[in-house]
């Protein structure tokens, strides 16, 4: 298996994934978790690591692309 082309990563911490996608309306499900779950009303659930500093891996963007609808790129840019 090869690398996907086309989905450049710069590294994102878990820290500000959570606050961008809690101003963008997601909630923390609360529960016991070996993920913090955050949900949305109208757009796909996310998981993101418990740890604040971890960073975020490839097939973890990709996922939160998919729930956000968005393109790689421009979850990307509106994160920082």
């Amino acid at each position: 298996m090869g690398k996907e082309k086309g989905f450049a990563l710069t590294s994102i911490r878990a820290r500000e994934m959570r606050r961008f996608l809690e101003r963008e309306g997601y909630v923390v499900e609360a529960g016991q978790h070996k993920h913090l779950k955050l949900r949305h009303d109208q757009l796909g659930n996310v998981l993101l690591p418990l740890r604040p500093s971890d960073n975020r891996s490839h097939v973890a963007l990709k996922q939160i692309t998919r729930a956000m609808e968005l393109a790689p790129e421009e979850l990307m840019r509106r994160v920082k």
